[in-house]
């Protein structure tokens, strides 16, 4: 193949990678919208009025990890320290999104109140909520740092 071949199978490769981030993103968006996660926690932070940007924020969130996961950039050309700081950062609000949606889909299924009644839990249902999220959070440290190497 020609060079000039080559850029051109780039280019058109980038272009509809990109299309196909707009779409994941806009399928994402509409099935988080669906499910209330957006509203529900603008609703709790008294920010309701700030919904479009929330939507907008994310959807360009999905589409730049889009975009990132198929191009991977390399972070050694930046300073140790930014390029891992980057990293952790980005991972740490992963982390809190994956949260909130497990956290909103078991809300949809009402699998907590469900699960409450069948071990007739009273009290403590507050701590109960707290271990789950502990837990999670431990089995993904646990995941991420163990298995993934």
């Amino acid at each position: 193949m020609s060079p000039v071949t080559v850029v051109i199978n780039k280019i058109l490769l980038g272009w509809v990678a990109f299309g196909a981030g707009f779409a994941v993103a806009g399928g994402f968006i509409a099935f988080i919208s669906l499910i209330g996660i957006v509203t529900r926690l603008a609703g709790i932070t008294k920010t309701a009025d700030h919904i479009p940007v929330y939507e907008n924020s994310m959807a360009m969130g999905i589409l730049l990890f889009n975009l990132l996961s198929l191009y991977q950039p390399v972070f050694s050309w930046i300073f140790p320290v930014t390029g891992y700081s980057i990293m952790y950062l980005s991972s740490l609000f992963t982390g809190i999104f994956a949260g909130c949606l497990a956290g909103a889909l078991a809300e949809v299924v009402n699998i907590i109140p469900i699960f409450s009644r069948r071990v007739k839990l009273r009290k403590g249902f507050p701590y109960m909520v707290k271990a789950a999220a502990l837990g999670k959070c431990i089995g993904c440290l646990i995941q991420f740092y163990l298995f993934n190497l």
